[in-house]
């Protein structure tokens, strides 16, 4: 079975939404295995029209999961494509 595409659309410098959203993203990793792309909003035009202002966003499978913010738990949730996981 082919692991998630994860795609992680932030824009370049100062973004601390960004920041903080990568770094959950990092932690949802030690649970859940994915392929994860970095993309650089200013780099694409379609991407820029769609979620200027929405940035951060994570897509899974080229589907919005995430907008703005997210923990660990929901990432992993949204990657799994389920709703009960929880680590505690």
């Amino acid at each position: 079975m082919p692991l998630p595409r994860v795609q992680f659309i932030t824009k370049e410098g100062g973004c601390t939404l960004c920041d903080e959203l990568f770094v959950e993203l990092e932690s949802a990793r030690d649970y859940v295995d994915f392929d994860l792309d970095i993309l650089k909003i200013e780099q694409d035009e379609e991407l820029y029209k769609k979620y200027w202002d929405k940035i951060p966003v994570i897509l899974v499978d080229r589907k919005l999961a995430v907008k703005y913010r997210a923990t660990r738990d929901e990432l992993i949730k949204k990657i799994q494509g389920r709703s009960w996981w929880k680590f505690w």
